[in-house]
């Protein structure tokens, strides 16, 4: 699958809440490390570039963002042609208790009105981690889940998913050696 085909594959509605994960065969998202990263393959991490290309924000809880250590949003070239907006998708933040790691640009918010995030930036790409994807769960805020699969066993951490299943629709599958990837559209 060429990245035009990728593109048209995980293609945004005008407004969307899309959240981003992976995990490995048996659930977990980090590896042993910790990080998200290790249990990641070169696909995925192509899907993941590309998700960020089409998003007007990324959010992201403050543990994910200092585990993780977030920077500032870049695009990467082979997706800029692609992307509609010219400037990169604004970092949101959520943290209860504003310690949050210091990055430029970025926006802190406490969680408490994640509804009104959608209003402000149409397409919303969630990369974690698994509080924030489950109080979104709770708050029926999710439009979609893209979802890779690492051909692994073994790590740390869980996704709950306690309802995602429920009313869930595939919008797209493809895989390599390495995984399975999809984009799931959450009733």
């Amino acid at each position: 699958m060429d990245d035009a085909e990728l593109w048209e594959a995980y293609a945004w509605p005008e407004r969307c809440l899309r959240v981003n994960f992976v995990t490995t065969i048996d659930g977990h998202v980090q590896g042993p490390d910790g990080l998200s990263g290790s249990i990641s393959s070169p696909e995925d991490r192509r899907v993941f570039n590309m998700l960020r290309a089409g998003c007007d924000a990324i959010l992201v809880g403050a543990g994910t963002a200092r585990i993780e250590k977030y920077k500032t949003p870049a695009i990467k070239p082979q997706w800029a042609d692609l992307r509609a907006n010219p400037d990169p998708p604004t970092l949101v933040m959520v943290s209860a208790s504003g310690n949050v790691p210091d990055i430029e640009g970025s926006v802190v918010v406490d969680g408490t009105d994640l509804a009104s995030l959608k209003d402000e930036y149409p397409r919303i790409l969630c990369e974690g981690g698994p509080h924030l994807f489950t109080a979104l769960l709770e708050q029926q805020l999710i439009d979609q889940l893209a979802l890779s699969t690492h051909g692994v066993l073994g790590g740390t951490g869980a996704l709950i998913t306690d309802g995602v299943t429920t009313g869930a629709t595939p919008i797209h599958t493809h895989h390599d050696a390495d995984g399975l990837y999809t984009l799931w559209g959450l009733a």
